[in-house]
């Protein structure tokens, strides 16, 4: 009898504590956002202006500070840079960089882009201005510059700090401003691979292969921030940038992600046929 009855209460006490972990476990603030590229037109917004965590997004105005320097000619891509031990010691997702050995910036950058790596935004932090602290300043400087209002960074990685905060619309912001004043760098963002110190490095952006036209950006995820994206896609003429920030997982996010960007492209190309048809018919009626 009182077996049965402690077996009861062990269950008792389990039903209690999953209904209290369900109320109480936090779920990040579910963003997203499509941008038309050509008329910077938002077309479907969701949360846009809501401040969240960007997780890895954050490497993006690293990259776009980067490009900066090199186009500056501060700094060439081909430059060796010293890993200190500070970035040696960034957590996953790293690329295992070593103390005391170097890393190309275009390798450094490579990582960024397809492994997410926290170490290789560190190197490019203190090569460009001595020390991370000094690298989140500019940051903040490039993201006032851009408009992006709802922007604070502490750190050049995106590893979770309660003051780093971003919104949607300035990912899209950002995204634009990478295409328009880095050009010549980016089909950079398309890569799926890159070979360091002999090793084969690939990416997880799984949306490259899904979506037809997928150009590239940047992935994202802690448990604070949930599961980011942001793309870039061209499909005919359109091109749009799509940003998804707290999804639940990653197959989720890339799921809305695909569907979202796949939507508006056939409405505007459905919409620019129509208004194609529309003045042809109305060139042949004034030739008649």
């Amino acid at each position: 009898m009182f077996r049965s009855y402690s077996f009861l209460f062990i269950i008792l006490c389990f039903c209690m504590f999953e209904s209290w972990a369900a109320k109480n476990t936090y779920r990040p603030t579910h963003s997203a956002l499509v941008v038309d590229f050509a008329t910077n037109k938002v077309l479907y917004h969701e949360n846009a202006n809501v401040r969240v965590n960007p997780a890895s997004l954050t490497k993006m105005m690293t990259i776009y500070i980067a490009f900066e320097q090199i186009a500056k000619g501060k700094i060439s891509m081909h430059q060796k840079l010293k890993i200190s031990k500070k970035a040696a010691s960034q957590p996953r997702s790293n690329i295992g960089l070593k103390q005391g050995t170097t890393i190309t910036l275009k390798e450094a950058i490579l990582s960024l882009i397809v492994r997410s790596a926290n170490d290789s935004a560190v190197v490019i932090a203190e090569a460009i201005s001595n020390n991370e602290e000094s690298f989140a300043k500019l940051m903040n400087q490039r993201a006032k510059q851009l408009g992006m209002k709802g922007t604070y960074f502490t750190n050049a990685s995106g590893w979770h700090h309660k003051r780093q905060k971003t919104t949607a619309i300035d990912m899209a912001k950002l995204a634009l401003a990478l295409k328009r004043d880095y050009g010549q760098f980016y089909h950079l963002f398309s890569r799926t691979s890159f070979y360091y110190k002999n090793r084969l490095f690939k990416g997880h952006n799984h949306v490259l292969t899904q979506l037809k036209g997928a150009e590239g950006m940047k992935t994202g995820y802690t448990s604070n921030a949930g599961w980011n994206l942001v793309t870039t896609a061209k499909q005919g003429k359109t091109r749009l940038v799509g940003v998804i920030i707290g999804g639940a997982s990653w197959q989720s996010r890339d799921k809305k992600m695909v569907q979202l960007m796949n939507a508006h492209f056939k409405k505007l190309n459905n919409q620019n046929v129509k208004a194609y048809t529309k003045t042809v018919n109305k060139i042949t009626k004034k030739t008649a």
